[in-house]
């Protein structure tokens, strides 16, 4: 009996579909309480329901760029998201590269945060990748400015994402009209890390189908 159940578990697990959700303070779930429930990625957990394994790989103040003060790709998460051999990514990056101590110019960061995605694209599990465009930032906090991340990343990203066929969720686009669920000006409280898991699931369902 136990044995059959263990195997059971097993079989489940492997059915399940993994999804790395990769970003910084956004997507680890900054200023949320309850980080184990309420972040972006929990919430898409729970909407996705027990076919999906969804695991948060952010972390915060990290940089697209592997030259910035703080770049994703040189944290333990960077690691981990990849022997998770996801079958779908959430790749989130940029909102730190505005930073004026990060920011050299678009063409620095779009080759890197391409070049951390196309590295996912080729593990052995071939994952689909969606690729976010950061979120408004309402304030200039931590010296992240909405200024730099309209004029030098929406229209390079969106590029990116065709060029390689990409999926794109727009989550500047989605999160312009949400200003009292951003409390500090850039991080989003349960309510609005919900509205962003809802744009990630659609999407996520969307890949997941093809």
């Amino acid at each position: 009996m136990f044995i059959a159940l263990a195997m059971m578990c097993v079989a489940s697990a492997l059915a399940q579909v993994r999804v790395a959700c990769i970003g910084n303070s956004i997507t680890y779930g900054h200023g949320i309480e309850d980080r184990e429930h309420d972040t972006y990625p929990a919430q898409l957990q729970r909407m996705l329901g027990d076919g999906y394994k969804v695991e948060n790989f952010g972390v915060s103040s990290t940089t697209a760029q592997k030259q910035g003060d703080f770049p994703w790709v040189s944290t333990e998460q960077y690691k981990q998201a990849k022997a998770f051999m996801p079958q779908i990514c959430v790749i989130k990056l940029g909102t730190n590269d505005s930073k004026p101590q990060n920011w050299v110019g678009t063409e620095r960061f779009i080759n890197d945060l391409e070049s951390i995605t196309k590295e996912f694209e080729a593990l052995p599990t071939h994952p689909k990748i969606i690729v976010c465009l950061p979120a408004t930032a309402f304030e200039v906090r931590w010296s992240i400015r909405d200024s730099v991340i309209v004029a030098g990343m929406l229209k390079p990203i969106k590029q990116m994402a065709k060029r390689n066929k990409w999926r794109l969720i727009d989550l500047h686009k989605a999160t312009t009209k949400l200003r009292e669920h951003f409390p500090d000006g850039i991080h989003p409280d349960v309510q609005g890390a919900g509205l962003i898991a809802e744009k990630v699931k659609k999407e996520v369902l969307k890949v997941a189908s093809k």
